[in-house]
């Protein structure tokens, strides 16, 4: 009687579906990835009204250091350096792209209140009417 030679099977991992699964991991990642438009360090002014107001996604950044330097952000792109004339340019394009877009200001404590208000004065000339600024909550409210 004749037997048969079997081959042996040789032990294999199928890695036809890897490449589905690399890709599905980089979507997720995509998808699930929180972008900062600005990651400026500011010691904000402390508030004491118990009004709290949530940032609106895509609200317009302008954050003005205590050294004196203005960053400005469309709510899409990182904050860049800009002048204070410059401010009203860029909020009268952001306001032709969308009329009602709040704009924040993100104002260090310790800024120059004179900046500050030409900063204001130069949003206000450019037709921004939703205006909030950034505060720290006060400890003792």
């Amino acid at each position: 009687m004749k037997v048969k030679k079997t081959k042996s099977l040789e032990a294999n991992i199928p890695t036809a579906s890897m490449a589905d699964i690399a890709f599905l991991l980089i979507v997720f990642f995509m998808i699930s990835t929180v972008f900062q438009v600005d990651k400026t360090s500011v010691a904000l002014p402390e508030s004491h009204g118990k009004t709290r107001f949530e940032v609106v996604k895509e609200s317009a950044f302008v954050i003005v250091t205590k050294e004196g330097t203005i960053k400005a952000s469309d709510g899409l792109e990182d904050s860049r350096l800009v002048n204070v004339e410059d401010i009203g340019i860029l909020a009268a394009s952001w306001m032709q792209k969308r009329p009602s877009q709040p704009v924040v200001i993100k104002a260090d404590a310790d800024a120059r209140y004179g900046l500050v208000d030409d900063v204001l004065k130069h949003l206000r000339d450019a037709g921004v009417v939703n205006l909030k600024f950034l505060t720290e909550q006060s400890k003792a409210d």
